[in-house]
């Protein structure tokens, strides 16, 4: 995009900044991390995560001795008992018959696909997952998006077969070549995710060496610790998030996390967050 308009491209598209949460960034961070991580949320115990620290030297990516891989699989054992993209969460329902066992493992935010049959609990977190395949292949939801019959075939939500080839191991060269050009960046991150912790995109924020401009502090929601924010130089922001619900960005009191400029970054209407001031 940022070469198209540079190019003068059409359409061209004022690109002002750009937010990202949860973000798969270096496979690297995000996996070493994941052991510290599940240590935190006493997924496993002081033992294992001293086995590990011993043994693994600090490398969880690829195990360099059988005493390492060992005391891995059985970390990644207890961590498939639990729902890893949000500890807190009952384990549901997902779509993928077995897991990707690769360093990255998923992300697609949750976004394993659901398929029609594989039908998960009212109160699992899939289901609106399960109910997104009917509305979207529904003949009257596809006529209210101006959809013409017969140019759009099933839809399944991400769809695993798109052929492409994985040429990129980590975006950390994007993030710095963009917010050392000046666009403003905010990445946020869900506190209980354990497949991308906190912990490792703090790490590979902390690895670009950008001076801190508002030191770590708290931003609130009702009174209350929503969660927390610091602000480093070149615009970068980065902020936890605490409740599931804030998590969907839909409060007006996110912006008490973001120090922008006058302009900002956001503005909202009818307490639902929106991004039109990013893009203009």
């Amino acid at each position: 995009m940022l070469q198209g308009t540079e190019k003068r491209e059409q359409p061209l598209i004022n690109l002002k900044g750009y937010l990202i949460g949860n973000p798969i960034t270096d496979p690297k961070f995000e996996k070493n991390f994941q052991v510290q991580g599940a240590h935190g949320f006493g997924i496993i115990s002081d033992q294992i995560y001293e086995a590990a620290m011993k043994n693994c030297k600090g490398n969880y990516v690829k195990p360099a001795n059988q005493l390492c891989a060992e005391v891995l699989e059985t970390i990644d054992n207890l961590i498939s008992e639990i729902t890893d993209a949000h500890v807190l969460y009952k384990k549901c329902v997902v779509a993928t018959p077995k897991p990707i066992d690769d360093a990255v493992r998923r992300k697609f935010l949750l976004e394993e696909s659901i398929e029609r049959n594989e039908a998960p609990g009212l109160d699992c977190f899939t289901y609106g997952y399960y109910l997104a395949y009917f509305w979207m292949n529904n003949r009257m939801t596809r006529d209210a998006l101006g959809i013409k019959g017969g140019t759009v075939g099933e839809w399944v939500r991400c769809k695993k077969e798109l052929p492409y080839t994985q040429d990129m191991p980590s975006s950390i060269p994007y993030h710095l070549n963009l917010t050392t050009r000046g666009y403003r960046a905010l990445v946020y991150s869900g506190d209980h995710d354990l497949q991308v912790p906190q912990l490792s995109t703090q790490a590979w924020i902390r690895s670009l060496n950008f001076s801190i401009g508002d030191d770590w502090r708290a931003w609130h929601l009702d009174g209350q610790a929503a969660g927390f924010t610091i602000t480093y130089a070149n615009n970068l922001t980065f902020a936890t998030v605490k409740r599931v619900e804030v998590i969907l960005l839909q409060s007006t009191s996110l912006k008490n996390a973001l120090p922008w400029p006058k302009g900002g970054l956001t503005t909202s209407h009818s307490d639902t967050l929106t991004t039109q001031n990013f893009l203009s």
